[in-house]
């Protein structure tokens, strides 16, 4: 939603209860309790976000998380209301399982991390015992995003109890360092691009021309459209392997945007991205940013956009500081938002 608040004026928000502390925010026209999971929702539901739309005369639905990207690529015979672009379904379950996408990866000659599977912990244990693992790895499950799951595996002492998911994904650790790619496509061509590492207190924008070759053979294979991410392991000697993709819109965008690569304008008017920040600036995490403000001085010109970013609409990101916004139960990715825009907005 922040993202989408740097080009419109006014947003309309579709989500379950997780999504209702959005409309706190001053870009919230209004929101709209669908009244059931995204992951749960069928042609009903799409039926009734389409009608919603033409009742409040929206121009374009967009997609927040994975949940809601994967019901607009079910049912696009069902919208009149023009959709962001987005992946066709089954590309996107392709790379939204880390499975399915290791073997495209394999299929595809990337380079990868060794992958296996297991359906309970018993075998992987059994399997770590016989060295048919070697440690350390990494285990996760195949199509939970967020990092929820994900444990570094380093000896035997580490597989003690069990995990709450099945089946488990056992993954060679890579020694280095992560770093995360993210892409505009249209129809298979890669048209903007941004990369970042992890910095001591935040993260490091870079350039990646060796990952970005790597990343157009996927595009391409699938014909992508719309936002794709990938996780990568960047080894000291700059050997890089494909982790994981996230075919969606991803937490830092809106700081995209305010560096100079607004992927939202750029697929809806069809504007080229620029070039992006240089190699090599950083940006603080955002506790460390707001104590960093008392000395503005101190701060490079995103630091001083995002806090400038943070003066429109303050109430949220105190709210996301004080742990307000975060859903509470079991370790479960629960759905967020479809974002809808009207159409008499204007840019800011």
């Amino acid at each position: 939603m922040k993202a989408v608040s740097l080009y419109f004026n006014d947003i309309h928000i579709i989500g379950t209860g997780d999504g209702a502390w959005l409309k706190h925010s001053r870009h919230c026209r209004a929101f709209h309790e669908l009244g059931k999971p995204f992951a749960l929702a069928g042609p009903g539901e799409a039926d009734a976000i389409d009608q919603y739309a033409k009742e409040h005369q929206i121009s374009c639905i967009l997609p927040t998380c994975g949940h809601t990207t994967r019901f607009l690529a079910s049912y696009p015979e069902r919208f009149e209301t023009p959709c962001f672009p987005i992946p066709a379904a089954d590309a996107f379950d392709r790379l939204n399982n880390k499975l399915t996408f290791h073997q495209l990866c394999r299929d595809l000659d990337l380079p990868t991390p060794d992958t296996r599977i297991f359906e309970t912990w018993s075998e992987l244990r059994a399997a770590a015992s016989t060295g048919a693992l070697i440690y350390p790895f990494i285990v996760k499950p195949p199509s939970l995003d967020g990092s929820w799951g994900v444990r570094r595996i380093n000896g035997p002492e580490d597989l003690c109890g069990q995990v709450d998911y099945s089946p488990i994904l056992a993954q060679d650790f890579i020694p280095g360092r992560d770093l995360c790619v993210f892409y505009l496509c249209e129809r298979g061509t890669i048209v903007g691009q941004v990369a970042y590492t992890f910095a001591r207190y935040g993260i490091r924008f870079v350039q990646r021309p060796k990952v970005e070759a790597f990343s157009r053979a996927i595009a391409a294979h699938l014909a992508l459209d719309g936002v794709i991410g990938f996780d990568l392991r960047e080894r000291a000697d700059g050997q890089v392997f494909f982790i994981e993709s996230n075919p969606r819109f991803w937490f830092r965008m809106d700081v995209t945007a305010l560096a100079g690569l607004d992927f939202i304008r750029a697929a809806l008017t069809k504007e080229p991205l620029r070039q992006g920040p240089p190699d090599g600036l950083e940006l603080r995490n955002r506790g460390r940013l707001l104590k960093a403000a008392v000395l503005p001085w101190r701060l490079n010109w995103l630091e001083r956009r995002v806090i400038r970013e943070f003066a429109r609409d303050p109430l949220l990101p105190f709210l996301e500081l004080l742990g307000k916004t975060r859903s509470a139960g079991p370790v479960v990715p629960k759905d967020r938002t479809i974002v809808t825009i009207p159409a008499n907005v204007t840019p800011y």
